[in-house]
């Protein structure tokens, strides 16, 4: 794993996470950033950085997202949202549709909205797990599982863990986490 302060010359940190995901795409990348910005986020999103995080985030945040990206989820920030819905981005590498790019970003950062927890969870699902087992890894609670568990369904229209243990296998593709924006 790679923790990339992403300073004044993010362009220069973004070069090198490409860099690196192309000799090495097995290598995990946290951009770490003292602000969020759109373009930043979606040039961060296609050198390759499995996660976006904020400098100021707590020891114990930070401990956890570390935590998920070595367990192959993308992290990425809630506060995206806000920002895609308050800008139209211009890609750094143009694109033909200005929406193909924030297509692109929805495909790497989520489904249906789903949190990256519940996509965790989705994954677990996929695998059989029971609730007990989901809480134990994860160090919840059963009670807590069963939230997300529903929230899940609910999301991605899915009667039972089956149907939704189907449907991720269907629309999430092997490694690819999701962070709170929906796309499909």
């Amino acid at each position: 794993m790679l923790i990339v302060s992403a300073g004044a010359d993010r362009e220069d940190a973004f070069r090198q996470i490409k860099q690196l995901k192309t000799e090495c795409g097995a290598a995990k990348v946290v951009a770490l950033v003292d602000r969020y910005d759109l373009q930043e986020v979606l040039s961060a999103f296609r050198a390759g950085a499995d996660a976006y995080l904020m400098k100021s985030v707590s020891c114990e945040v930070l401990t956890k997202s570390l935590d998920l990206v070595m367990l192959g989820e993308a992290i990425y920030p809630a506060a995206l949202l806000d920002l895609i819905r308050g800008q139209v981005p211009i890609a750094e590498e143009p694109a033909d549709n200005p929406d193909e790019v924030l297509m692109e970003a929805g495909s790497k950062l989520g489904k249906r909205g789903l949190s990256v927890r519940e996509t965790v969870i989705l994954r677990c699902l996929m695998q059989g797990d029971s609730n007990k087992i989901i809480a134990r890894k994860f160090d919840i609670t059963e009670a807590t599982v069963k939230v997300h568990v529903k929230a899940i369904l609910r999301k991605i229209r899915a009667k039972n863990r089956t149907q939704a243990a189907i449907w991720a296998a269907n629309h999430l593709r092997p490694g690819e986490q999701a962070a709170g924006i929906g796309s499909h």
